[in-house]
């Protein structure tokens, strides 16, 4: 599925922001929409925010934060009862540098074509950033797809 533009909802941005700025560690958090039933549609309305349960650690490498198998099947069940898809995972970073790391392709949550993972720095302290400073990634057949700043400015619009 290819979308041209991604619609998101202003509240969608205020809850994830709280969520993303709730403590000095890495968070993560999924945006969803209403499953769309064909690959044929040019825009998705990003309309919910899940903040899954989470643990943030620590090591030598880096912060991570672990979200455990139980807690993703829930997030699906409640997605599929509700007739609804993960479509972006977004997460911190503790600094500006917002490249995906091996951790965070090793550890994605939302895979499937066309999703998006967006990687936003300071820990959200000065907000997302979309189009600016956070990294919009593209899932593709084989790997993420890093957006350019104008591409990213272009293609999420807050609504």
């Amino acid at each position: 599925m290819k979308i041209q533009k991604w619609k998101i909802d202003r509240g969608v941005i205020a809850q994830t922001e709280v969520a993303l700025r709730s403590g000095e560690h890495e968070v993560f958090a999924i945006w969803s929409a209403e499953k769309v039933k064909t690959d044929l549609i040019d825009e998705m309305a990003v309309d919910g925010c899940i903040i899954p349960g989470q643990t943030p650690g620590v090591t030598e490498d880096g912060v991570w934060v672990h979200i455990e198998g139980s807690e993703l099947q829930r997030i699906q069940l409640d997605n599929f009862k509700a007739g609804r898809r993960s479509v972006i995972q977004l997460h911190t970073h503790p600094s500006a540098d917002v490249r995906m790391s091996r951790l965070d392709r090793a550890w994605e949550v939302v895979r499937h074509v066309g999703a998006l993972s967006i990687i936003v720095p300071h820990y959200c302290r000065f907000g997302l950033q979309l189009g600016a400073h956070a990294n919009v990634y593209e899932r593709e057949e084989d790997d993420w797809r890093l957006w350019s700043p104008a591409e990213a400015r272009e293609r999420l619009v807050v609504v």
